[in-house]
């Protein structure tokens, strides 16, 4: 096996460990919300404990990364891609903390109240969803195109959010919702704006693989 050959091989099997590690992370997220619109606390706990198998991944996948820069010490397009992956995998570990993070809600809130159904939290969990498998699609694909709409679909994430918020507080007034369950569902909301937030990133981080741009910055 050649020298670029191996090196093509370490990158494919980074791309794929990538590939798990976002699977891992739209799982917990759907996983997440659906505990806590449905107050299942035993959802809530598996939800949390599956939050390590993607700490791991990102442990396993930075492990790689650090092992062929020492051992390759790759440049250019390949250093890129390589410093890419690592700010990804930063970016997939918050968003799985975020999943994590409203499980938790699930565990404060299921023994107070009984859950208040907001249509755009489900929006907002698919759309943000498929932020990140987009982002994921267009790293593999080497697809810049893509990598912008991820970026550019975010307004409907913020848009989202400002319908909750309205939704919400109309509720307050209207004594339709307990005052603790509507802060911890605004809670669980900037969690899934912040986890849209994160696949911008990541589609940010592909745009810099592919050009060397980070926020219309040259880096290299």
């Amino acid at each position: 096996m050649t020298y670029r050959v191996q090196f093509e091989k370490e990158l494919e099997d980074l791309k794929i460990d990538l590939i798990k590690m976002g699977d891992e992370v739209i799982s917990n997220i759907k996983d997440g919300l659906k505990s806590f619109l449905t107050m299942d606390g035993e959802l809530a706990q598996a939800t949390i404990k599956k939050d390590k198998i993607v700490n791991d991944y990102e442990i396993i996948i930075e492990k790689k990364c650090l092992q062929i820069i020492l051992k390759e010490q790759p440049v250019a397009k390949d250093l890129r891609l390589i410093t890419a992956v690592l700010k990804m995998i930063t970016d997939l570990e918050r968003i799985g903390d975020h999943a994590a993070d409203i499980s938790k809600m699930t565990i404060f809130m299921q023994e107070n109240t009984k859950p208040y159904t907001v249509k755009q939290m489900a929006l907002m969990t698919e759309a943000s969803q498929k932020m990140i498998k987009k982002a994921l699609d267009s790293f593999v694909t080497r697809n810049l195109e893509l990598a912008y709409e991820v970026i550019n679909d975010d307004d409907e994430v913020d848009e989202y959010f400002l319908q909750v918020k309205k939704i919400v507080a109309q509720a307050i007034r209207n004594n339709e919702i307990d005052a603790d369950y509507a802060l911890y569902l605004m809670m669980v909301a900037k969690y899934l704006e912040r986890i849209s937030d994160h696949a911008v990133n990541i589609g940010e981080w592909v745009v810099f693989s592919i050009l060397g741009e980070h926020k219309h910055d040259v880096i290299f």
